[in-house]
């Protein structure tokens, strides 16, 4: 049986890592794959300098994707704790 609390921590560490320990491959590719998807807008779209000067443009953006991926990794946390609580007995 899988611990609901080792996966859950595996998942805060990064979004995917809780599933890929449940045994849950494609619903941990998933969460990895977006995440990173995620991440990736959010350093590709918004520079350092933009957020450092104060433009609130930049600063939205930034908060909207943040909030997203934030998003995601409850949402990941959640389902990797649910999955291994409610895993049948091994």
């Amino acid at each position: 049986m899988r611990s609901p609390r080792v996966a859950l921590i595996l998942s805060a560490l990064f979004p995917g890592l809780g599933q890929f320990y449940n045994r849950h491959w494609f619903k941990g590719l998933g969460f990895f794959i977006g995440s990173g998807m995620i991440s990736g807008i959010v350093s590709e779209s918004v520079s350092v300098e933009d957020l450092a000067s104060g433009s609130v443009s930049g600063a939205g953006q930034a908060l909207i994707f943040l909030l997203a991926l934030l998003g995601m990794a409850v949402w990941s946390m959640v389902d990797a704790y649910r999955s291994a609580k409610n895993a049948p007995p091994a």
